[in-house]
């Protein structure tokens, strides 16, 4: 339960989490009372309490850090405040015989009064605004009814979330591959609690999750269906609604302080009713692994290889998929793991070590082919000039043939704004960010309301209006690179009447901007979708007949052993977008290296192929998952603090792990948030005792803060970075 304690001069919440037995010896520590008991029932599960301590050990930070991630604002800092409605409802004793004499001479509230007795509902009356409404009267009419103590307002709390009003359906049948999948996955839980279901874009491997839902919820379970993105939960939530009906509740971040508690409390209550039919299946993104549950059957993690489930900023940095594997044999529930870009861990375990199970599916659903890919060759379309700013004329002349065709196109760039940067043609200068080291991103679309152009830097949220001219020599501006924003304007510029979209955090700000944009596409609203990387999961619409990436080397020119993984998941995905119902599909590729091996693997579908190049090189260099790895990043705002620290904690933790310590990294971006950064990695043999290593390297931490040169250095270790 959640108690009021004092802490210093304040009052803060807390959680009773263990009940200490044995006295207290130390006459030097001061025993405080609690002040208050917030709760009448826990609101906090034994479950949910060994998860924030298996957390707090396994992603080295506190348990008070884990419970600030886990429980929404409004239950820890006591704000939440419940939605009220006013009904209307006749006044005790009130007859309506009593109530038309005393309306008889106004024409307007004897109206608002035969509304009010056709539409009452008993024990409940009828909503003040439907009645104003319905009864097309004036607030006032109603006020005078009030008066003449002939109705009364009521208010009562009523739930935020809205019930399912549409038609429960049954879901569809699988067919003879997916029922073989199916059955493949229930053989294999037989020996191994977690199970890889690798099948390839549009095979059917949602059908195949539901079907397994259904299972669980028959036998009074719970279902916890996790994705990595807030937009894969527009389509998914009308598919399963219409399914699950109010079994189904969503959860993640753009929802409401007041919304997440409702939900959170749904879900504690449903353990202390089971019969209920509310909240059995929760649909929701990485930090759904928090609510408490008490009975889940099955956790499903869709698009398991998506970096999105690691929290990246913020403390825990904890990976849901790590977390809901964890979850699985805590709870003694199921696990599946699908996707059709295994990530090359999970591949591992599953085809290497045997840990998970493994089930393929090989083919689309319906026999549909996967889509043709094509690369086109960059450094050819511009040496003949075969260019129209950022598009090849192969690629234009496509996009034309499939928009005159009735069909739409997606279009992918891995990088928003207007231009990566803008650049003084005369000095050379590049702007960059007053707080940290790195050039400011144009945008135009995003501030066309002020009329004004302007910077904004990425990492910090800092925004300037856009000089008019360098102010070191005065000399005009170029603009370099480019993002989502430009390619919108050149779609126009080549496709007048085109109808086009665009899919990035700029226009997905708003609540509803993510369902907005992909119901307009879906009913064909729109010709041609512009996106970064949220167009690439799992998105599934009916009329798509071309994908085209506009520049796929900025995916493998990053200093990330990673980086060939990633590029070819996030290329393979994009491409499933294409074909998914009726006539192939076709992917272009823009590229000024054809021949990188990614693109070979990509134009055969060959993931199998990926993976033994990649593995191969991990074991050789000492990644994971051959390798653990441990990121320490140091930052504090005096640059001379931040190496003495760096220089003393690298020494020190060099002694304690020899080369498994690397030198003292400087990132590609020094200096965030006026603080200066640092990085140390540790590498530790998978056979190692890697909970003996945290230890080490907390004291060496630990340390290292104590001393009084490193004095307000923050230190912050990465498990399993990504």
């Amino acid at each position: 339960m959640r108690v009021l304690v004092p802490l210093g001069k304040k009052q803060v919440t807390g959680i009773v989490y263990r009940h200490r037995t044995e006295p207290i010896t130390n006459d030097s520590i001061q025993i405080r009372p609690i002040l208050a008991i917030l709760d009448t029932t826990p609101i906090v599960t034994p479950h949910q309490l060994w998860l924030w301590e298996w957390i707090s050990r396994y992603y080295l930070c506190t348990m008070g850090e884990v419970m600030a991630a886990a429980l929404p604002a409004g239950i820890i800092d006591d704000n939440y405040k419940a939605r009220t409605v006013t009904y209307m409802d006749w006044e005790q004793g009130m007859t309506y015989e009593q109530a038309q004499t005393l309306v008889l001479r106004s024409k307007k509230q004897l109206a608002m009064l035969q509304y009010f007795v056709e539409h009452y509902l008993p024990n409940k009356g009828i909503e003040r605004r439907e009645l104003i409404e319905g009864s097309g009267e004036s607030p006032a009419i109603l006020r005078a009814l009030v008066d003449k103590h002939i109705l009364q307002e009521v208010k009562t709390s009523v739930s935020r979330l809205i019930p399912y009003q549409g038609t429960i359906k049954p879901a569809f049948a699988l067919n003879d591959k997916q029922q073989r999948a199916y059955q493949q996955i229930q053989l294999s839980w037989q020996q191994h609690n977690t199970v890889l279901l690798h099948g390839v874009t549009s095979s059917g491997k949602t059908e195949i999750y539901i079907h397994l839902i259904q299972e669980q919820l028959a036998q009074g379970k719970q279902v916890l269906y996790l994705v990595p993105e807030i937009a894969l939960t527009t389509q998914l939530t009308e598919r399963l609604r219409c399914i699950f009906g109010d079994q189904l509740y969503v959860y993640h971040s753009r929802f409401s302080s007041d919304e997440r508690v409702e939900i959170y409390n749904e879900i504690k209550n449903s353990i202390v009713e089971p019969q209920t039919q509310k909240a059995k299946l929760i649909l929701g993104a990485r930090s759904s692994v928090f609510l408490p549950f008490q009975s889940l059957g099955l956790i499903i993690v869709d698009e398991e290889h998506d970096s999105s489930y690691k929290q990246q900023d913020g403390t825990p940095r904890y990976h849901a998929r790590s977390v809901a594997i964890m979850m699985g044999h805590h709870y003694h529930c199921h696990v599946l793991l699908g996707t059709a870009t295994p990530s090359i861990e999970s591949y591992y375990n599953a085809y290497q070590e045997h840990k998970f199970g493994l089930v393929t599916l090989a083919e689309r659903h319906a026999g549909i082919q996967l889509p043709a890919i094509h690369g086109i060759d960059l450094k050819r379309q511009y040496h003949r000039k075969e260019m129209y700013d950022h598009f090849s004329d192969p690629l234009v002349e496509r996009i034309r043939e499939v928009l005159e065709q009735g069909k739409q196109v997606i279009l992918f760039r891995n990088r928003r704004g207007y231009s990566s940067y803008i650049q003084c043609s005369k000095c050379g200068q590049v702007l960059k960010c007053v707080n940290c080291d790195v050039s400011l991103t144009l945008h135009k679309h995003r501030f066309i309301q002020v009329g004004e152009e302007q910077l904004t830097c990425h990492y910090c949220g800092h925004t300037q209006t856009k000089p008019s001219h360098c102010p070191t020599c005065g000399g005009e501006w170029k603009e370099v690179g480019f993002g989502t924003e430009r390619i919108e304007d050149e779609l126009y510029s080549l496709f007048p009447k085109a109808r086009v979209g665009r899919m990035d955090l700029d226009t997905t700000r708003n609540k509803n901007a993510h369902q907005d944009l992909i119901n307009q596409f879906a009913q064909h609203q729109l010709d041609i979708l512009v996106g970064t990387q949220m167009v690439t999961k799992g998105l599934d619409f009916d009329n798509v007949s071309l994908v085209a990436v506009l520049n796929a080397d900025s995916l493998l020119n990053t200093p990330d052993f990673r980086s060939y993984e990633k590029a070819f998941q996030m290329l393979e995905q994009v491409a499933g977008r294409a074909g998914r119902r009726g006539e192939r599909g076709e992917v272009i590729i823009q590229t000024f290296m054809p021949d990188h091996p990614v693109f070979g693997f990509l134009s055969q579908h060959d993931y199998v192929g990926l993976y033994q190049h990649e593995i191969a090189e991990r074991e050789l260099f000492h990644y994971p998952p051959f390798y653990r790895l441990i990121d320490i990043t140091l930052k504090h705002k005096n640059n001379d603090r931040l190496l003495a620290a760096s220089t003393l904690l690298q020494e020190r933790l060099h002694q304690v792990f020899g080369d498994r310590c690397s030198p003292i990294i400087v990132p590609s971006v020094a200096r965030m948030n006026n603080a200066y950064l640092r990085h140390i990695l540790l590498r530790i043999e998978g056979y190692a005792d890697i909970q003996r290593a945290k230890e080490l390297l907390m004291e060496s931490i630990h340390y290292v803060q104590s001393l009084r040169n490193c004095l307000g250095t923050i230190i912050i270790p990465d498990v399993d970075p990504m």
